[in-house]
């Protein structure tokens, strides 16, 4: 089908199609959009498919914008690359190496004493760690293409803590919010599973043998 959009708000990033024939407008979201070189703007000229959605309402699929080409940019394809897994720095291992000694230090001391209090001083610099080695990094790059609609759009709080638990597949705040339209029971815990599970992972390695050990140590005296 054909026809003209006749309203589009940018920063929702969904519109509405006056066809043709003038017949009921039709909604449209911007992942529809298969020209990836601009977003769309009021008096484009389209072509479309339709279908209807969950609630019978009549929406538009495979949009194309008359006289833009449906290839993305070589911007968006550069930019869309540089996206990398957070990686552990020189800092990172430092701390790391810090919490290694921290426990040991700590279960020395509560093996001469055998008064818990007295591995405290000892400890604190450990939980530093901790707290240090679970801060929030940034990515490299302050922007990133939406895997969704190929939108070149800047990182917020939401896609650096998506980012920080290892999702590598971000999407822009109109995508991100017509998903949630779209699945409104479904609750995400991904990112509660995610979130500490590596340091989670890695402070039960740690701790664990300490406990055997101790418990050995109390066993055998």
């Amino acid at each position: 089908m054909r026809g003209k959009i006749n309203q589009w708000k940018d920063e929702k990033g969904f519109g509405f199609i006056v066809p043709d024939d003038g017949k009921e407008k039709v909604f449209f979201h911007i992942s529809a959009v298969k020209n990836k070189a601009r977003r769309p703007q009021v008096g484009d000229v389209v072509n479309y498919d339709t279908t209807r959605d969950s609630q019978n309402r009549l929406k538009a699929l495979a949009v194309s914008i008359e006289g833009i080409s449906t290839s993305s940019n070589s911007q968006n394809e550069s930019i869309s690359n540089k996206i990398e897994s957070p990686k552990k720095n020189i800092f990172d291992y430092f701390l790391i190496i810090v919490l290694l000694v921290s426990l040991t230090a700590a279960v020395g001391i509560f093996l001469k004493s055998q008064r818990i209090q007295d591995t405290i001083p000892s400890g604190i610099p450990g939980l530093i760690a901790i707290v240090l080695l679970s801060r929030q990094k940034k990515p490299k790059d302050k922007k990133f293409n939406c895997s969704h609609c190929n939108k070149i759009t800047e990182h917020d709080a939401r896609t650096i803590k998506a980012w920080n638990n290892g999702f590598l597949k971000l999407y822009c705040s109109s995508c991100h919010h017509q998903w949630l339209i779209d699945n409104p029971s479904h609750v995400d815990r991904s990112n509660l599973s995610r979130s500490g599970g590596c340091l989670g992972v890695f402070f039960f390695l740690a701790v664990t043998p300490i406990i055997i050990g101790v418990g050995l140590y109390q066993w055998l005296s």
